[in-house]
Order: structure tokens, then sequence, then C-alpha cells
């Protein structure tokens, strides 16, 4: 799923390696949205994009436009209200995404644009977005440096950037159980699943674009499958199959076998139901502005932490008013 390695080096410089195919994740996300049942796969994203929303809404500002970048099917569209902004830019590399049929909240007009790979959000003029939001999409972006110093371009001074994207451990069940599988009938291992941001890269990334005001939080959401094999069909009618670009062998049936029965012996529950678990990091950074508060140089105070106990005793029980 997330194609995206950061890697550090002492100096903290970042820089990202493409790991996987850009066009065919177009492909792979067009085909998923041709399926029938694709709303029978919207659970997850449809279940995030519900509590990013949520923080969307703790902000007390009014953001009359906000961007979608990798919008999907809509998953952010049908939670906004006309509360937090009065128009929404849908955004997204995949055409058969932005075609999916989607009903617009009531207060609320849209428009839809078509990402280039090469040029994600060169058509948008600096300082243009007063939000930009991102549902679960980032971990399909090989420069991800390179798009947040983009979203730092196009947004307003004080505007802010808020999102959500797979961290590590996600769907770790199912990489543990191909790897054991596969070194057993193989004797090696190929990659199958590509690694994961972690929040201190995330946060670094943010840091190195220039957002100010960095907030990390995750959730884990853990969702129960029958067998190893809906996982996988899943995975695909989400849209998040694949798409390493180094060539990854495909996997072999004896392969796919054996890690079935892995996983069941592993991580399957009482009941058998087999879990799969999404580690979700949220984040909000805020582009610098003049407005902005700053915090005060170090040094400043005029009180202790080490007098906090005697300050609330004092603030409980204020002094009886003078009768002079």
């Amino acid at each position: 799923m997330l194609c995206t390695r950061v890697l550090s080096s002492r100096r903290r410089l970042l820089r990202s390696v493409a790991t996987f195919s850009a066009k065919r994740k177009v492909v792979q996300r067009n085909r998923a949205c041709g399926f029938p049942d694709h709303h029978h796969y919207d659970y997850l994203r449809d279940n995030i994009a519900e509590a990013l929303t949520d923080r969307m809404s703790d902000i007390a500002r009014d953001f009359p436009t906000i961007l979608d970048l990798g919008c999907g099917k809509g998953h952010m569209y049908k939670h906004v209200n006309s509360h937090v902004t009065s128009h929404v830019i849908e955004c997204d590399t995949a055409q058969g995404c932005l075609d999916v049929p989607r009903t617009p909240p009531e207060g609320i007009t849209t428009e839809q644009v078509l990402l280039q790979q090469d040029s994600l959000l060169s058509e948008f003029q600096d300082n243009s977005q007063d939000m930009v939001v991102s549902n679960l999409w980032l971990h399909w972006v090989n420069d991800l440096p390179g798009l947040f110093k983009e979203v730092n371009r196009v947004l307003t001074p004080d505007g802010v950037f808020i999102g959500s994207m797979f961290s590590t451990d996600t769907i770790y069940q199912l990489r543990v159980s191909l790897q054991q599988a596969e070194l057993e009938r193989t004797g090696g291992i190929s990659p199958h699943i590509s690694p994961f941001v972690t929040a201190q890269d995330l946060g670094s990334l943010l840091h190195a674009a220039k957002f100010c005001m960095i907030t990390l939080d995750s959730d884990l959401v853990t969702t129960g499958y029958p067998d190893m094999y809906y996982i996988m069909e899943d995975l695909k009618g989400m849209g998040e199959n694949s798409c390493l670009g180094s060539g990854a062998p495909f996997l072999r049936r004896d392969v796919l076998t054996a890690a079935s029965a892995i996983y069941k012996s592993l991580y399957a529950e009482p009941d058998g139901t087999l879990p799969l678990s999404f580690n979700v990091l949220y984040f909000i950074g805020w582009k610098q502005s003049a407005t902005q508060g700053v915090p005060k140089p170090r040094g400043s105070q005029t009180m202790s932490i080490a007098d906090l106990d005697q300050i609330m005793e004092d603030l409980r029980n204020p002094p009886a008013p003078s009768n002079s």
C-alpha cells in the first residue's frame, strides 16, 4: 500500500525514493471504481473521512475554499458541511474516481480537477487555497517532500493542511504471513507490501516544507475477515493492491495457500475471525503567517513550573477581601 520510503541521514536530510508505478496505480484505482459493488469497499475511507471532518470542525474558522487532494469517490465531500466551507475543489489522478456520482452537501458548491502525475498542483496559483485536506491518499505519492512544498505554496498565509495517511504496522498481519510463507516455499522473500511512513518522518517532512504548529495523532482501526482471500479482495476493491515498481514477482499459489494457513495460526480470533490492522496518522500543519502567535523566548517566564501546585491552590482559595 504505502509506496513512499523516507530515508533519514545523520544530518536529518530527507529524500524520497520512487518505489511504485504511479501509472499502474491509476489503472488499479480506475478499475476499482468500475466494480459493480465498488461502494462496498468504501467503509475504511468513509470512517477515516468522518474522523478527519470532526478535526476540521474543531477549528474555529471558516474556510471559503477547500482543496480535497486525492478525493477518491468523494469520501470527504459527503461529510463536510456549510459551517466549514462553501466551496470544495475535488482533485485526483484517477478519472474513474471523479466520475463516480455523488450528491453535493447542502450549501456547498464543487468543482473537479484531474491531476497530472508529473505536476500535481502546478495549475493552482500561489496563496489561493484556504485549506488543503487529504484522506488516505498520500501514501501513494513518490515525492512527498516535493508535494508538501507545493501544498504550502498554494495555501494562503495562515492556511491549514490537514490529512490522514497510513503509518507503520498497517496490515502487518498480512505482511508477516506472506513473508513467512514465501520464505518456507522459495527460500527467500520479495517485497509485496511497501514500507509505511513513521510519525517522526511525517513530522520532519512537514517541518521541512515550512509548516508550523504541527500536530500529529494516530488511531488504530482493526477490521475482521473470514479468511485471507477476503482481505486481498477488499484491498483490491479499495484500489490498495500492490503496484511496486521494482517488478516484484507474482505470488505463487502454494505460497498463498501457506500464507493463509500461517495467518490463521498466528492471528485468528477465538471465533475464527482474522483481524487486519490499519494504523492511521492524522496531521495538521499551518502555513506561516505574521498574524500567528509565536512562543515567548526561552527564559522569559516569571513563574516556575515547580510552583504550579501552590499557584493552583491560591486560585482555588483566594484570600478573603480586606474590610479596611
